[in-house]
């Protein structure tokens, strides 16, 4: 038993030095790149994701497709520029299509300012609080409380 173990222990030895002369010859052979000396050549990260396409604005509530086909036509496709865009520019581009009724348009910039920044959460909470397009609860806060009488 004792000659057994002493041979086992010969073969664990000698397969382990065996392994470290292969990762040696292996590993140690291996040179690291240099590192990149030109960074004015690097190009920089986009900061936002590159869109292919123009955005759906049918995802904005009170935006149907008769409404998202007279913004496009009024050159608003993404929700970055339906963001920047004031209400006359929103209104003027729905009135040259022949379009009158938006009560929804004052909530359009910033639905489409939280979609523009990604910000889902945001977006899913705000629709969540209008009806018919309007925010309900921040137009009780506006309101002034009236006299009784």
């Amino acid at each position: 038993m004792a000659w057994f173990i002493n041979q086992s222990l010969l073969i664990i030895l000698a397969a382990f030095l065996l392994g470290l002369l292969v990762g040696w010859l292996v590993w140690g052979s291996r040179r690291p790149a240099p590192p990149a000396t030109d960074t004015a050549a690097a190009t920089p990260l986009p900061t936002e994701p590159v869109r292919t396409g123009p955005d759906d604005l049918e995802r904005i509530e009170g935006i149907g497709p008769k409404m998202a086909a007279a913004l496009r036509a009024a050159g608003i496709h993404t929700f970055g520029q339906l963001a920047e865009a004031d209400d006359d520019t929103r209104r003027t581009a729905i009135e040259a299509a022949g379009l009158t009724f938006a009560p929804s348009l004052v909530t359009w910039g910033r639905q489409a300012r939280l979609l523009a920044d990604g910000d889902e959460a945001g977006f899913r909470e705000l629709t969540e609080r209008l009806v018919a397009g309007r925010d309900v609860e921040t137009a009780a806060q506006a309101q002034p409380v009236g006299r009784t009488r």
